[in-house]
């Protein structure tokens, strides 16, 4: 009985470690990093390499690398002709699960320091940056020297998507009913 109970608790510690795991989005401009990393568990890392695109995949210790263009390039074999007939349905996404996902998400750092080139779109934009800025107070602003730097990390974790999954849809669900 004791193995039982010691079972589902590794079972369920699993499962909440999987839920609650912080998830996150990271883009450095000036490091060249732009990777998705899973807690400690698995990560996704984009670099370009000899004008080639790869991706480094780490997920519990394996290691693999995939070269995107490489596998672009590759010719697929023809569909056969029942196979090109059957015709998925397209998955409905509505607007507001989309716009409650998206809050989901957690900003903890962000700094964008941007140049368009143009001048005078930089004096126009510069304004709207600066109060941008001010009302999210994070630096985000606009520079006249030729720089652009971007450095944003985002987190989310399963457990606030499944929420807000589930609210999203019962509020699509209540509002038909009236």
């Amino acid at each position: 009985m004791v193995w039982l109970f010691s079972l589902l608790f590794i079972i369920v510690a699993i499962f909440s470690y999987l839920l609650f795991a912080p998830l996150y989005i990271e883009i450095n401009s000036v490091n060249s990093l732009y990777a998705v990393r899973f807690h400690h568990l698995a990560s996704a890392k984009l670099i370009f390499i000899d004008s080639s695109l790869k991706i480094n995949l780490k997920i519990a210790g394996w290691k693999k690398q995939i070269d995107l263009f490489h596998q672009l390039f590759e010719r697929k074999p023809k569909k056969t002709p029942a196979e090109q007939q059957k015709k998925r349905k397209p998955k409905r996404f509505s607007f507001s699960l989309i716009k409650a996902i998206l809050k989901s998400f957690r900003v903890n750092k962000c700094y964008l320091n941007i140049d368009t080139g143009d001048m005078q779109l930089n004096g126009i934009l510069y304004p709207g940056f600066y109060w941008l800025g001010k009302y999210t107070g994070n630096p985000i602003g606009i520079n006249f020297q030729d720089k652009n730097e971007i450095e944003v990390e985002i987190e989310n974790n399963f457990a606030r998507i499944i929420g807000a999954f589930i609210y999203s849809s019962l509020k699509i669900k209540r509002s038909w009913k009236t």
